[in-house]
C-alpha cells in the first residue's frame, strides 16, 4: 500500500498560479520523476513554502496524497537556491529553456536518477560558469542521449561508409551524419570541427565542461543544427527558446 506522506529531493522546473493563493509546482525528483503538486497558500506573504518552491530551486519537499490527481506540498527545505538563476536575466532565460526542454521530453512520474543528475548539473553550471551556450548544448546532447536520440556520428546513415570525407550533413530524420554523396535538401551541412565538438560533449564528464572552449562560428553552427534536430525529434519548439533568442538578439 502506497504511503500517504512522502519526501522527495526535487528541482523546481515550473510554477503556475492556481486559485487565489495557491500554485501548481512542477518538479523533477529521482524518487518520482516529473510531477506536479499543489503548494497551498504559497502566495501569502508569510507562507513557509515560498522559498523552497521558487523556480530552479533544489529542495527537499514533503508531500501528502491528495484526493484527486494532485498531491499537496506540505513542507519544503532549500538545499541549493541557485540564486543567480533567478536574478540574472540571461541565466533566467537559459535555465527556463533547459527546464522546459526537460518538461516536454519526459512523461509524468517516470523516475530517472540520471536525468535528475543531468538537470542538477546543468543548473549548477549555469550558476557557477559564464559560458551559458556551452551549458545549453551540453544539456541538449546529454538529454538526447538519455532519450536514446543522440545523433550517430561514426558512419553515413544511408550508405554506411566510414570516413565521410570533408563535408558532413546532419540528418534529423536519419538520426545522424550523412555523407556528401547521400545528402538531400532536408539535411544540414556541418563542419568536421562541430562534429568533433558534438562527439566531445556527448562523452564529456561534468567536471571538464567548464574547461572547454569553442569558437563563435562553431557555437553558431552547433546551435542551428541542434535546434533543427531537437525540433524534429521532440516535435515542439520550446517557448523558452523564443525568450532566449530575443535576449541574444538584444545583446
Amino acid at each position: 500500500m502506497e504511503e500517504r506522506n512522502y519526501v522527495v529531493q526535487a528541482l523546481i522546473i515550473r510554477s503556475k498560479n492556481f486559485k487565489e493563493n495557491d500554485k501548481l509546482i512542477t518538479f523533477y525528483s529521482p524518487e518520482k520523476g516529473k510531477q506536479t503538486a499543489i503548494a497551498k497558500g504559497v502566495l501569502k506573504e508569510k507562507s513557509s513554502l515560498r522559498g523552497s518552491v521558487q523556480p530552479f530551486c533544489y529542495c527537499r519537499l514533503s508531500l501528502a496524497k491528495g484526493r484527486g490527481n494532485l498531491d499537496i506540498i506540505t513542507q519544503g527545505q532549500v538545499i541549493e537556491p541557485f540564486l543567480r538563476l533567478r536574478t540574472d536575466l540571461e541565466r533566467i532565460a537559459y535555465a527556463s529553456y533547459i527546464a522546459e526542454l526537460l518538461n516536454i521530453s519526459v512523461p509524468e512520474k517516470k523516475p530517472d536518477s540520471g536525468l535528475f543528475a543531468l538537470l542538477l548539473a546543468a543548473f549548477s553550471l549555469l550558476e557557477l560558469h559564464d559560458d551559458l551556450p556551452l551549458t545549453r548544448h551540453f544539456f541538449e546532447l546529454k538529454l538526447l542521449a538519455a532519450l536514446g536520440l543522440a545523433p550517430y556520428l561514426e558512419r553515413c546513415m544511408v550508405c554506411g561508409r566510414r570516413g565521410l570525407g570533408t563535408q558532413f550533413y546532419l540528418s534529423p530524420f536519419r538520426g545522424g551524419l550523412v555523407c556528401a554523396a547521400c545528402h538531400d535538401s532536408q539535411q544540414f551541412l556541418i563542419s568536421p570541427g562541430t562534429v568533433q565538438v558534438i562527439r566531445h560533449l556527448l562523452n564529456c564528464p561534468l567536471a571538464k565542461v567548464p574547461n572547454l572552449k569553442i569558437s563563435p562560428q562553431c557555437e553558431k553552427e552547433l546551435q542551428q543544427v541542434l535546434d533543427n534536430y531537437l525540433d524534429y525529434h521532440l516535435e515542439y519548439m520550446a517557448r523558452a527558446r523564443g525568450v532566449l533568442q530575443q535576449l541574444l538578439a538584444d545583446n
